[in-house]
């Protein structure tokens, strides 16, 4: 049988409680083999037999649920615990749950039993705690142990395949988004335009201008699938695109930098990180040689923090995807389970990027 076809099958309502209902009717039967009263009393041994069965499945199933519960509550409290210590806890929660409920049951079959058929022997075996109910008792908590773990776990280890699936495909998409966005046709189109006007005007510029440009294109092609790069290759790679970026608008943007050495040196992003950053600040915001837009890079705890002065435009500079911040909050997802901050005032846009250290 094919779980994945049938799988509405088996996590049905139905289904689960016919499934309760044949291991909790199997384990009366195992339980009932314990107790000689249910061997010597062959005459009766049909109707009291089937009541004892009856009333342990019923009862079985109200624990049962009850276990359930218990076994969510305790996984909501523990979120925040290590996978051992949820392990630890839960465990510890349903013995207990599984002890009370046992000795409960005892004591109401055996008060039932009395009522119904006027046999003592459940009774007198549960006052005395005797080692038939003791069994009984643990095969009990077993059954509710058992149960519960295996859901436990299939559920997680279910989740973890849904969350492996999902991370492996937005990792896809985030790398497709990031060549996208890092080969913008405009930015392309736009240093086509400059480089003809420059190979006229100022041929040693233009050749300047090709070099730089041949190593942005190399570094997009080379890097466009790592998870992660240095910092100081990253500037390498943003000085050459500010270069570009600064013959095309000459003195209408100001780049400047406040770095840690420690940082440059052993810090590591998700590349084109800061190039994209910079390219939304210079397409989101008005700027002038009279009135240059002002970025700043700089490094503050483990973070690098870049910011511009907001003059936005009434329409960017050219169509806007709309993904370039949140193409580099899901890498940082996917790459360091870290987040990226987004901070917005009436006259600047800020933007803390984590950084992670190599050894």
């Amino acid at each position: 049988m094919d779980f994945q076809k049938n799988e509405r099958l088996f996590s049905s309502g139905v289904f689960k409680y016919l499934v309760r209902i044949v291991i909790l009717y199997i384990f009366s039967t195992i339980f009932k083999s314990f107790d000689l009263s249910f061997t010597e009393a062959i005459g009766v041994f049909n109707l009291r037999g089937q009541v004892f069965s009856l009333f342990y499945v019923i009862y079985g199933l109200l624990a049962w649920e009850g276990a359930v519960l218990l076994a969510r509550v305790v996984e909501k409290k523990a979120a925040g615990r290590k996978p051992s210590g949820r392990v630890m806890i839960m465990g510890i929660a349903l013995l207990l749950y599984g002890l009370l409920v046992s000795f409960l049951y005892s004591f109401i079959y055996a008060w039932s039993d009395i009522l119904l058929f006027d046999r003592y022997e459940a009774w007198e075996s549960a006052s005395a705690f005797s080692y038939d109910l003791n069994f009984g008792t643990f095969m009990f908590y077993l059954l509710l142990l058992t149960f519960n773990g295996i859901i436990y776990y299939y559920r997680g280890w279910q989740e973890y395949q849904l969350q492996t699936e999902r991370l492996m495909r937005e990792n896809i998409q985030a790398k497709y988004d990031a060549l996208r966005n890092q080969i913008d046709p405009h930015f392309f189109f736009n240093s086509l335009s400059v480089l003809t006007n420059l190979v006229y005007k100022s041929p040693d510029i233009a050749a300047d201008y090709i070099t730089q440009l041949a190593k942005t294109y190399r570094y997009i092609l080379d890097k466009k699938f790592e998870n992660l790069v240095p910092i100081q290759v990253e500037l390498d790679f943003l000085e050459s695109y500010l270069f570009l970026i600064r013959i095309r608008h000459r003195d209408s943007i100001r780049f400047t930098m406040e770095l840690d050495e420690k940082v440059v040196q052993k810090g590591m992003i998700p590349p084109a990180t800061l190039q994209l950053l910079v390219e939304n600040a210079i397409k989101h915001n008005r700027f002038s040689v009279n009135d240059p837009l002002l970025i700043t890079l700089k490094s503050e705890d483990n973070s690098l923090t870049l910011s511009n002065r907001i003059n936005a435009r009434i329409l960017p500079e050219s169509a806007s995807s709309g993904i370039g911040l949140e193409n580099i909050r899901k890498r940082y997802e996917l790459t360091m389970g870290k987040s990226i901050a987004v901070e917005q005032s009436n006259d600047s846009f800020i933007v803390k990027v984590p950084v992670i250290y190599t050894l």
